[in-house]
């Protein structure tokens, strides 16, 4: 059940209080989610809390897709919602950075020009953490297929990417909170 005491029918102007609406869906309108991973319990299992409201993410509209990527290239990502009959919503993540970290732009020149399929590998610090270049990832959606890793307080980070079709390309020591464009051999 919604945390908001009413919801508004679009389309038909009416509001409906969520004890008549009860757990169901109507027209697909329903308060979008969004999700703070706030690590591992003591029991071993994930918790999250929705921090939807807080954010301003609880858009009632009709959400379809999602995508993420650094849109003001501040080194955090930010947040992009397609909705149904209307204009995006651009969730841009104002938290500043607390943390370092690291992005990686790849050109390929022998498989393909995006780079899809490549991946990444990036250790600092004792951390490795892997990605790799989709080209899509929700419904009529894609995330940017610039890779974002965050580093927490390394100073530098080496980098390791695996290309589509064979390669390997190898960058040590780079410096963090800056993007990092590695072009294809």
């Amino acid at each position: 059940m919604s945390a908001v005491a009413h919801i508004k029918d679009y389309k038909t102007g009416k509001f409906y209080r969520d004890d008549f609406r009860g757990n169901i869906s109507w027209n697909g309108y329903e308060h979008n989610v969004l999700l703070r991973n706030e690590g591992v319990a003591p029991n071993g299992t994930l918790q999250f809390t929705d921090v939807a409201m807080a954010s301003g993410a609880d858009d009632i509209r009709d959400s379809r897709g999602i995508a993420t990527a650094d849109f003001d290239n501040d080194g955090d990502l930010d947040v992009i919602v397609s909705i149904l009959d209307g204009k995006p919503l651009l969730l841009e993540n104002a938290g500043g950075n607390k943390s370092n970290w690291l992005g990686v732009q790849l050109t390929g020149t022998k498989a393909n020009r995006t780079a899809v399929g490549a991946r990444v590998k990036v250790t600092s610090d004792g951390l490795t953490q892997y990605d790799t270049v989709r080209a899509g990832s929700s419904y009529l959606s894609a995330t940017d297929p610039r890779l974002h890793f965050g580093l927490g307080t390394a100073t530098h980070a080496d980098v390791e990417v695996t290309w589509p079709g064979g390669g390997l390309k190898k960058v040590s020591q780079v410096k963090v909170n800056q993007m990092l464009s590695i072009v294809q051999n």
